[in-house]
């Protein structure tokens, strides 16, 4: 929520705190146990995008400025039991994406849905981590108090307003990343499936930085 006074968060303060901290990540992405469904597996399944957000609770808690801090100590160990209780939202969520998905795939790419298996999957990919960010969102606004309401809202919205941006920045890392790889591996060890791996860590990766971005302009001033 917007208003005067200094940012509550600094984006380049989390970032680099969450870059510092791999270690606190490694440790969420083996709390989360994937289920049966192909979906909770990979890089960059349902499981891994839940650690990734409770990630970004950790890095909020840790880099906030006052009193946003402290109203955050113990927000990761909630986000479980919400993640849980909210997944009828998500599942609503992954049902209203599907149109969404045809549309973006008919006005990015010229495609129709099913003519592009992997750019079907990475859409797809897209949405369900919409969904985990909506779920975590109206959890951070529950949590923050009547005070922030329409925090959820206003964060969704702008990064609703950075779609291209991040699509963009996606394609962009995504062909770093695979350079560097074939750097260091060499081309015939950097396969398809090495690929898909790589895919899924920078399109969760940019989307958690997206997500830092745009919480600091909607997050309550520093008081």
């Amino acid at each position: 929520m917007t208003g005067d006074g200094a940012r509550a968060l600094d984006p380049a303060r989390t970032l680099a705190w969450m870059r510092e901290h791999g270690d606190v990540l490694r440790e969420l992405l083996g709390e989360e146990e994937p289920g049966a469904s192909e979906d909770e597996a990979g890089p960059a399944g349902d499981a891994a995008i839940r650690a990734h957000l409770r990630f970004v609770a950790v890095a909020l808690e840790e880099t906030a400025a006052p009193p946003l801090d402290e109203e955050l100590v113990g927000f990761v160990h909630d986000l479980p039991a919400w993640f849980e209780e909210g997944r009828g939202l998500y599942a609503q969520h992954l049902a209203t994406g599907a149109g969404a998905i045809a549309l973006e795939a008919h006005l990015q790419f010229g495609a129709a849905p099913g003519t592009d298996p992997s750019l079907d999957a990475g859409l797809r990919r897209r949405v369900r981590i919409g969904g985990w960010i909506r779920v975590f969102l109206l959890g951070l606004e529950l949590r923050l108090g009547p005070a922030s309401d329409g925090v959820a809202t206003q964060t969704l919205l702008a990064l609703e307003a950075r779609q291209r941006e991040l699509g963009k920045l996606i394609f962009s890392l995504y062909h770093q990343a695979t350079a560097e790889a074939v750097r260091r591996a060499g081309p015939d060890r950097v396969d398809g499936a090495v690929r898909d791996e790589i895919g899924q860590l920078v399109v969760l990766h940019v989307h958690v930085r997206t997500l830092i971005d745009a919480l600091a302009e909607t997050l309550p001033r520093a008081s």
